[in-house]
């Protein structure tokens, strides 16, 4: 019994620790259970809500300057639902954009685009990905510094 409560305790205090923004805790809705694939920069903690059939749902936490590679999915729409903190959207071609709670991006298909957290505060996000799960997402280059920083 002390085992377990101490095992709670410490998964609950790490949770904390990477949600963490530069005054405040975010309590999160859903997990964010696993280190992100290295196509990332920075730190990105993720869970699969739904890995089956032709949708994918992906509950992202992207800690403050942290951000994915530009990448596409190949004949795939995707949609970005944006559930607390601020973050950066950008597509191929066009200026970088701020993305705050209750923001709905949704990318077409084959467009090439990135997002991540502003430098001073966490973006936590879902990605619904209309799709098979496998091949759903080409990853190209990561997103540069001067990009990141381009406003």
């Amino acid at each position: 019994m002390k085992r377990s409560l101490l095992s709670m305790c410490l998964c609950i205090v790490a949770l904390l620790a990477t949600a963490q923004t530069d005054k405040e805790t975010q309590a999160l809705i859903f997990p964010a259970e696993h280190t992100a694939p290295a196509n990332n920069t920075g730190n990105v903690r993720l869970s699969l809500l739904k890995d089956s059939g032709k949708t994918m749902i992906t509950h992202f936490l992207f800690s403050p300057g942290s951000r994915n590679y530009w990448h596409f999915h190949p004949g795939i729409v995707q949609t970005l639902l944006v559930l607390d903190g601020e973050g950066w959207y950008q597509e191929e071609g066009s200026p970088k954009r701020l993305i705050r709670n209750g923001d709905v991006i949704v990318t077409p298909a084959d467009v090439k685009h990135w997002n991540g957290a502003t430098s001073d505060k966490s973006l936590v996000c879902i990605t619904v990905t209309e799709s098979g799960v496998d091949g759903h997402v080409v990853q190209l280059r990561p997103v540069t510094d001067g990009e990141y920083d381009n406003k």
